[in-house]
């Protein structure tokens, strides 16, 4: 039987997809070369131009493989690949075209414009619908390489956004083939490496310079391995590393694979000893033996457990118009809708069959209650099913009308609707092994029975065919057929595989629950697989008939006391309840006979003794009066799980010698009946736990208006981004190239220059959040670098600036800067500047702030100040404005001791120019005017000095004074003033002029009296 499709992505945990065709290399595709060839499917999109060209750089030229090259590549824009890698390999480069023939050492491209798949070894293109909005070229061919090579298909994802490539990566794995990703690491974009790393289906993750020595090795491996083997007919089991290996797993999981086909095995198990670099299968056979964690390994290989929603969308279509309306239209509304969907791995098809139940009831207005059994063998699976979230890629299988009605978006993911999720149940269960359901309306199994040899299939059908009502449906996969069972069902739709039970189940539930005996593993070339099947027949047959005739009905029972095997006839014995499907042998059993049976149980696994009971009396069993149990528990070694063998004997036909009993029927119903108390109490507190958690999980569902806008962006997105031109990223993507390596530079050199610096330097943006600092600014802010990110006003700071939070308030209200010197720890200057971040279009986009230590200068002012003040002249200095910035204590003292409005005019901060400037009504303006065009002269550079000197009396003295103003010969220019009382000078001056006049007119009136 061939897989339901090409991606044979099964949604069932079964072993992976077999394709017989494909069980021996296609060497029929290469030209009349003996030799197989293996085809390597590569997909890139941004940044992938780098990776292709060291991939290529490190494929030999006669490496033997094919090449086919898939990019997202634009309509519009003529490719220029083929010459770019041409100068990259010895191979031949060539741009594929409608049925070319794949030829091993060549290398094939994308045509732009163009979708590309392959059919017998030849290239298939068709053109790209331009109004088709998301395009996945690579998953495409990824996909039709699966189909068409089978196992010896090998993908390679490069560099690339978005997650085209995932879902074909799914589909070479399904089909046995080789998968592998370029490292992430190494991507310029690693979107969709992760996408297909996270699908944990990818068997080498490398750089692209070492992934074509990985393709080749596998390549040689493949090919060496599909040579015919050497019959095995005359090798027996023991000798035989298959049936090693099958044991293995068997005795590790429990879980038998050797009723699955022959290729199957090899293939999985050939994967698995490739990761494990072994060669020959007695070595791996030898490496499970002693490595159970191996054989874990081997068994989730084994299993598929990727499906998705409405996969085969014309079967799923086939079901809701036929199948779900007749079960909706004819049934009570008490009563139930039973449905078992088998093998239902992560849950996809389970949850599409109920959104199917869910539209058919509101279409046709009825209200009943469906009930969705789910069942796989793997656990893991069913806990992912039963949670019920999924990734954003299922979009691509469910509409956005059913995203909308049944989904809730949260997060990255999509969420399971309540409603929906309601009304499926999931639980672990081995169809080979466990009991089925009963009563079931409509059993789905799809892609489970291309697995399974004959009478595996054969036991897996009639167990369906128990199971279901009569008129019940049966949904299998499109490649999968009743075989000897058609006679007892109707062909409803034989394209999708929907049939009709034409009466209820014809065996007795004991009989399809006998083990089925493995036939022996036959390798290839071995004719005697259908001679090895019935002989299996034949034994199953005989088990059935001595069980039949000799075996009292037997019940195995695990520590939970639910029935995992049914031994001998216990149909008159056993009745299945109405109501959900049960195992529990307390409920299968007569009522009369469950209380009893246990309370022995529980007493069994308790004191591990065995126990008999007689004449145990049965009321409601037409024909049986009472019965014998016997009740014997024992323990698996390897597991150390408990399980007991309950013996239900008739006692008018007792088989078993039945000794006497001292069992106290009503000591050991009260003991019971406390236990159950103790149960109910426990799982009433259970239950409220998980009342809680619903009632949490509500409240988070309800809140998804904002997810689901986020969705729609996200999905904008990744529209465009799988639109995107692969030529056009490679020139935009070498533009920001050097736009990036010239940020960079800018970047460090920025980086050293704040990390060097000695000025603290805070940024912050327009909410005074910090946006960065230097270390430096630390001695002046308690701030860590885990404070970018916080706004300032949450940091406390060493200096002495209380208003320092107001002062930035300020420049970010007025733009205009502010400078204060403040004091740091009592000892040390900072001069503190807040300027306004302006950007390349001069808007102001925040504040920075910079600490300065100017302690030294501050003490070299204080200095100069202090030798200043020790001089007796009046001195000031004044800036190249004509502003005074400083003066010493003489100049001050003086200003106050005229009062206030005479250090108003002439203290710091204030203009001498305009000072000296005097109305000419005033005294001393002729002096005033000398002074300042003095003033202005040497700030002008006319002159170096000037000396005048002026009176200055007051009202209680005469006094004179020298001024002197020199020009300042540094960068600041200005002018230092010193007025010198020369108060005494003039006094004694005036005195001899005095003197001399007065003796002069003596000396004349002497002159005139001698006269």
């Amino acid at each position: 039987m061939q897989p339901e499709d090409s991606d044979t992505t099964a949604p069932t945990h079964s072993p992976a997809g077999d394709h017989p065709d494909h069980d021996s290399p296609p060497s029929s595709h290469h030209s009349g070369e003996e030799a197989g060839c293996c085809i390597v499917g590569i997909g890139a999109s941004a940044g992938g131009l780098e990776a292709l060209q060291r991939f290529f750089d490190n494929v030999p030229g006669n490496s033997n493989l094919a090449y086919v090259v898939v990019q997202h590549l634009s309509p519009v824009h003529k490719s220029l690949m083929v010459d770019l890698l041409s100068k990259h390999t010895e191979m031949a480069v060539v741009q594929a075209a409608d049925g070319m023939l794949v030829e091993r050492n060549t290398v094939y491209l994308l045509p732009p414009a163009k979708h590309m798949a392959i059919e017998d070894g030849r290239l298939r293109l068709t053109a790209k619908d331009a109004g088709s909005g998301m395009s996945l070229p690579i998953d495409i061919f990824f996909t039709a390489l699966a189909q068409d090579q089978g196992s010896y298909a090998m993908g390679v994802v490069l560099s690339g956004t978005g997650s085209d490539g995932t879902r074909g990566i799914l589909a070479i794995k399904s089909a046995g083939g080789f998968t592998a990703v370029q490292e992430p690491e190494t991507a310029q974009f690693d979107g969709m490496p992760r996408s297909a790393i996270a699908t944990g289906q990818v068997d080498a993750t490398l750089p692209p310079d070492a992934l074509p020595a990985r393709l080749i090795e596998h390549a040689r491996k493949a090919l060496s391995r599909a040579r015919p083997a050497p019959s095995q007919r005359n090798r027996d089991k023991e000798s035989d590393p298959l049936a090693q290996i099958v044991a293995s797993i068997r005795s590790v999981t429990g879980v038998d694979f050797s009723h699955y086909k022959l290729a199957t095995l090899l293939r999985r198990i050939e994967r698995r000893m490739n990761g494990a670099g072994l060669e020959s299968m007695e070595d791996y056979a030898a490496l499970l033996r002693r490595n159970n964690a191996e054989a874990v390994s081997l068994y989730k290989e084994m299993l598929i457990g990727v499906t998705r929603f409405f996969r085969d969308e014309a079967a799923f279509k086939a079901l809701a118009d036929k199948v779900v309306p007749a079960l909706l239209g004819n049934r009570n509304p008490r009563d139930a809708i039973r449905v078992w969907v088998c093998g239902c791995a992560t849950g996809e098809e389970a949850y599409s069959i109920a959104i199917l139940f869910a539209e058919a009831q509101e279409r046709l207005g009825r209200t009943l209650d469906v009930k969705i059994f789910a069942t796989d063998i793997d656990q893991d699976s069913i806990e992912t099913a039963s949670l019920g979230e999924y990734p954003r890629s299922i979009a691509e299988d469910v509409s956005q009308e059913r995203l909308a009605r049944f989904f809730t978006a949260r997060g990255d993911r999509y969420v399971v609707s309540r409603d929906i999720r309601r009304m499926v149940v999931f639980a672990v269960h081995n169809i080979m092994r466990d009991p089925p359901f009963t009563k079931i309306d409509l059993v789905s199994c799809r892609n489970l029975l291309i697995y399974m040899d004959t009478p595996l299939q054969r036991k897996v059908l009639s167990l369906f065919q128990y199971a279901l009502r009569q008129g019940g449906f049966l949904f299998l996969g499109t490649s999968e057929t009743l075989g000897e069972l058609s006679a007892e069902f109707h062909v409803l739709d034989g394209r999708n595989k929907v049939f009709q039970s034409l009466r209820a189940g014809s065996y007795r539930l004991s009989r399809l629950l006998v083990p089925t005996v493995a036939a022996p593993l036959v390798r290839h070339g071995d004719d005697s697989t259908g001679h090895a099947q019935e002989e299996g027949a034949a034994i199953d047959e005989a088990i059935g008939a001595l069980m039949k005739a000799y075996v009292p009905p037997c019940l195995l029972v695990n520590d939970q006391m639910n029935i995992l095997h049914v031994f001998g006839d216990a149909s008159t014995i056993l009745k299945v309840p109405a109501g959900e499907a049960t195992l529990s042998a307390l409920k299968l059993l007569p009522s009369s006979v469950a209380m009893v049976a246990g309370t022995a149980l529980t007493r069994a696994f308790r004191s591990g003794d065995e126990f008999t009971l007689s004449n145990i009396p049965v009321k409601d069993r037409d024909g049986i009066s009472a019965v014998s149990l016997r009740v014997k528990p024992f323990t698996v070694r390897k597991t150390g799980r408990r399980f007991a063998l309950v013996l239900v004997d008739p006692a008018a036909t007792s088989f078993l010698p039945v000794p006497d009993s001292d069992f106290d029927l009503n000591a050991d119903a009260a003991e019971r009946i406390r236990g159950l108390e103790q149960e109910l109490m426990s799982r009433g507190e259970n239950l409220q736990a998980t009342i809680e958690e619903l009632e949490t999980a509500n409240e988070e569902l309800q809140a998804t208006n904002e997810e689901l806008l986020a969705s729609n962006e996200e999905l904008q997105s990744t529209n465009e981004e799988l639109q995107s031109v692969n030529e056009e990223l490679y020139s935009v993507n070498a533009e920001y190239q050097a736009k990036v390596e010239e940020l960079t530079e800018i970047t460090n050199d920025l980086d050293n220059l704040l990390r060097s610096t000695e000025i603290g330097t805070v940024f912050l943006d327009g909410d005074m959040v910090i946006r960065r600092f230097t270390p430096a600014a630390a001695g002046f802010i308690n701030i860590i670098p885990r404070d970018v990110g916080r706004s300032i006003t949450h940091l406390s700071t060493n200096i002495d600036y209380p208003d320092f939070i107001g002062d930035i308030r300020g420049v970010f209200a007025t733009h205009r800067p502010i400078e204060r010197h403040v004091r740091v720890g009592g000892e040390r200057w900072v001069l503190t500047r807040i300027l306004p971040y302006l950007t390349d279009k001069n808007m102001v986009a925040g504040v920075v702030v910079t600490f300065v230590d100017v302690t030294a200068a501050k003490e070299a002012e204080h200095r100069l100040q202090t030798v200043l003040n020790s001089l007796p002249e009046h001195i000031a200095v004044i800036d190249r404005d004509g502003a005074i910035t400083m003066v010493n204590a003489a100049w001050r003292n003086f200003g106050e001791g005229n009062g206030a409005p005479a250090l108003d005019r002439c203290g710091p901060g204030t203009n001498y120019m305009e000072v000296c400037r005097i109305d000419d009504e005033i005294e001393g303006a002729e002096i005033g005017r000398a002074v300042h065009e003095g003033l202005r002269k040497i700030l002008a550079g006319e002159i170096g000095h000037f000396t005048i000197e002026y009176p200055c009396h007051s009202n209680t003295e005469q006094r004179w004074f020298l001024m002197h103003a020199c020009r300042l010969n540094d960068v600041t220019g200005g002018v230092v003033v010193s007025h010198i009382n020369i108060t005494n000078r003039k006094l004694m001056e005036l005195r001899l002029n005095t003197s001399a006049i007065t003796t002069t007119g003596i000396a004349t009136g002497a002159t005139e009296g001698a006269a």
